[in-house]
């Protein structure tokens, strides 16, 4: 089965034309230097069907098509349930749940969300590398956005790179935080036994903005805005001022009330890659911290 091929499309008008072709690519496209040569050297770039110089001058009315090929799905699919909440003919965003590996691993090789993406595709007749713009640990619950091509892709990134795509998470926190707001800001590395990740003067600057929205029994429901991405950032931020998430293990401790760190993506914002549309995005709380929020209530 051959991959997709998602088109993109500008109609020169006067505020344009007489730009050189590579221009309008960079400019008005917003294609990396890198994808434009590699587009070119592909002959996918095209002014009205015709392939032509990068340095060519451009008039009034051409149409400009750059085609996309969205790649080859490699993931085996496996009949596995998937919650989508939105899809398109550039993106899927669905709603992840506990218990599950993103993407397949040396040591996880099936039932991943993943091959549930692939099963999906499979089912309605579609083909694309399956490119995940954000991660979840294996036991953090809701929102994933997948891109279908490298375009798309590479606008989400960089989104999330410059702060634009708004990652809200919620959390439920032993203890009461002495400030109901604020930023937690460290360096994390990799700690020494190649799993756990703790603050270093040496690792990669990481910014967690918090809000308490309710307090309960010796615990706290927090609001989270992930202002930067890091592996395990939010658990460990949290660990360090003292209040770690209920039931995460490798950073607090066992909880009889929860089997997993409660800890859930609850709301995406974001520009969509080709339409330009803000678009917000957002998943309701799993029972299971729902019913931990109710017993930390008592």
């Amino acid at each position: 089965m051959e991959s997709q091929k998602n088109v993109l499309k500008l109609v020169v008008d006067s505020k344009i034309a007489g730009h050189k072709l590579i221009d309008v690519l960079r400019n008005n496209f917003e294609l990396s230097n890198k994808m434009i040569k590699k587009f070119d050297k592909e002959k996918k770039i095209f002014v009205n069907s015709k392939n032509i110089s990068l340095k060519s001058k451009l008039k009034e009315n051409e149409t400009v098509s750059v085609e996309i090929d969205c790649g080859i799905n490699t993931i085996d699919p496996e009949n596995l349930a998937l919650n989508i909440i939105y899809e398109d003919d550039d993106l899927l965003i669905v709603d992840k749940p506990k218990n599950m590996v993103v993407h397949p691993t040396k040591n996880v090789l099936s039932k991943t969300l993943a091959n549930a993406v692939s099963n999906h595709q499979k089912i309605n007749n579609q083909n694309y590398k399956i490119r995940f713009v954000n991660r979840l640990d294996m036991d953090t619950t809701g929102l994933l956005i997948i891109a279908k091509d490298p375009y798309s892709h590479q606008h989400l990134a960089k989104q999330m790179d410059e702060g634009i795509l708004e990652k809200i998470y919620i959390a439920v926190v032993n203890g009461h935080l002495d400030l109901k707001e604020g930023i937690i800001e460290d360096s994390i590395d990799l700690n020494d036994d190649g799993i756990k990740r703790e603050l270093s003067n040496v690792g990669k600057i990481s910014k967690t903005k918090y809000k308490v929205i309710e307090e309960l029994k010796n615990a706290s429901i927090l609001e989270i805005n992930l202002l930067t991405g890091r592996t395990h950032q939010i658990r460990v931020h949290l660990s360090n001022i003292g209040n770690p998430i209920i039931g995460d293990v490798l950073y607090g401790e066992i909880s009889d009330l929860i089997n997993r760190q409660a800890l859930h993506s609850h709301i995406l914002s974001i520009i969509h890659p080709i339409t330009k549309e803000k678009m917000k995005f957002s998943s309701n709380l799993p029972k299971d911290i729902e019913n931990l929020i109710e017993n930390l209530k008592d």
